[in-house]
């Protein structure tokens, strides 16, 4: 007779001899096996030694684990935790991409990082399928970005004048073995006594907790001073100038969200197909703002689609002097919004009525509406900051009554840019086209970011580093496109 306990062990690893046989045909899970095995079968020469029978024989091959890795974050699971916890549960759509094998953690995660490339070229192979099965329309190309929270806390961070203070104490401690005595004292052996109080005191007032705990790793021993040392060189070289140093994950940059809130987080960028929403580019940076983001974006797009497609869009953050001559120089129609422009598709408050955006532009007779109904007339070219501008101004500003509200000088003045590529922009914005395409935008753009973080519970990125956080989002990109693979045909 099998005891309870035994009977429960016997069930729980219970699987079928036939694994998928239960599962519909029309099952995801057969589509994303499909498209992992096309892709390796065609791409073999990115397979490590396993492919080549070379080596010891390995426990998991290639297209398992990264059939299986694709499979957890379509269903919302991205830790390598959560998918060995995931195997528990004996599930069959796991069963079958494994063929009933259960790797463990470790396994998964050694998997992980030392195939981010194949990932990558993944992300690539679908966009292939793509264009294929004619999921790429090439018409319109949606660049947009967000903010996402990084793996690292706001509170273990330490600044630069405390990074060159340890530096300093580096080298003292060299060449003067009293003050190594005295700091080992303290901090190895917690004893503070009349010789060692100054110093420490000196100490404290110049270092933060972190760095004190950075400082004592130094006393322990040649090998863990010399990796505080090469620690101490990885975070200077992250340091952008500006704010303290994430010790958590260095490349991480302080930026605001959404919301406002300032925090260590990552600028994620998408550029997305307007025909079916597949995404055909996407980079992940630690730049808090979107001005330096055009031109590598628009590159991404033309190496993945090798063309431009017919236009772009993006948001005013992009338009930037350099992106509006890359789009000259590259024969690109794009589509973006001066500051003016875009002010006027956001909420104003009331004492906002005579700022220059609710002046109106009249672009046959090349002037400017007031609030008040008064035209400001083109007068004179201005170069301001090196930069040249149109001048527009009337002389029934000294009669007008709301005169202290409009400005505060001899007369009311509306500089308009006299940059003929950024003239060019605002006509094609402002135009019936552009107008149209620009609100299709919104949809195209910005509900990727919607369903990352709402429907498919992204809590944020979950790995540190750059390279790893941005191959944790390349995931989440085929996952994404792959869905719309199975959706269209």
């Amino acid at each position: 007779m099998v005891n309870a306990a035994k009977y429960r062990e016997i069930q729980s690893n219970f699987v079928l001899n036939v694994p998928g046989e239960n599962l519909d045909d029309d099952n995801l899970v057969f589509l994303v096996e499909r498209i992992i095995q096309s892709f390796l079968s065609e791409n073999s020469f990115l397979l490590s030694d396993e492919e080549t029978k070379q080596g010891r024989p390995k426990t998991y091959q290639t297209g398992e684990l990264l059939s299986f890795i694709v499979w957890g974050v379509l269903n919302g699971i991205n830790s390598c935790r959560g998918l060995e916890n995931w195997l528990k549960h004996n599930d069959e759509c796991c069963n079958y991409i494994l063929n009933n094998k259960k790797p463990s953690k470790s396994t998964i995660a050694r998997f992980y990082n030392s195939n981010m490339f194949l990932i990558e070229e993944l992300f690539r192979y679908t966009i292939n399928l793509g264009i294929k099965y004619d999921l790429i329309g090439f018409e319109h190309v949606a660049i947009d970005g967000t903010i996402l929270k990084a793996n690292a806390s706001n509170f273990r961070v330490i600044k630069i004048d405390e990074l060159e203070y340890l530096e300093y104490l580096i080298d003292e401690l060299e060449n003067n073995n009293e003050l190594l005595f005295e700091l080992e004292k303290y901090f190895l052996n917690d004893v503070l006594d009349e010789n060692n109080y100054n110093i420490i005191k000196e100490i404290k007032n110049k270092l933060k907790r972190e760095a004190l705990k950075l400082l004592t790793k130094i006393l322990v021993n040649k090998q863990e001073k010399q990796d505080v040392l090469d620690f101490i060189t990885y975070l200077k070289v992250n340091y952008n100038g500006k704010n303290t140093i994430s010790l958590t994950d260095p490349e991480s940059r302080w930026m605001k969200d959404k919301k406002g809130n300032m925090g260590l987080n990552y600028n994620y960028q998408v550029a997305i197909d307007d025909k079916y929403d597949f995404i055909v580019a996407q980079k992940l940076v630690n730049d808090p703002t979107d001005h330096h983001q055009f031109i590598p974006m628009a590159d991404e797009v033309k190496m993945n689609l090798n063309r431009h497609p017919t236009l772009y869009t993006a948001d005013n953050a992009y338009l930037t002097d350099n992106a509006l001559e890359y789009c000259y120089k590259n024969n690109i129609t794009a589509i973006m919004p001066d500051r003016t422009e875009n002010i006027k598709t956001k909420p104003q408050k009331p004492e906002n009525r005579y700022r220059k955006h609710n002046f109106q532009y009249n672009w046959y007779t090349d002037a400017y509406i007031c609030p008040e109904n008064q035209i400001l007339e083109y007068q004179n070219n201005r170069r301001i900051n090196n930069k040249p501008y149109r001048v527009y101004s009337t002389k029934q500003c000294k009669n007008c009554i709301y005169s202290q509200e409009c400005y505060k000088g001899i007369k009311r003045e509306i500089f308009r840019t006299a940059n003929p590529l950024k003239i060019k922009m605002s006509e094609n914005y402002n135009s019936d086209l552009g107008k149209q395409t620009y609100k299709k935008r919104f949809h195209t753009g910005e509900t990727y970011f919607a369903i990352l973080k709402k429907s498919r519970k992204f809590p944020g990125i979950q790995r540190k580093t750059t390279k790893k956080a941005q191959t944790e989002l390349t995931l989440q990109t085929i996952a994404h496109n792959i869905k719309i693979i199975q959706k269209h045909l």
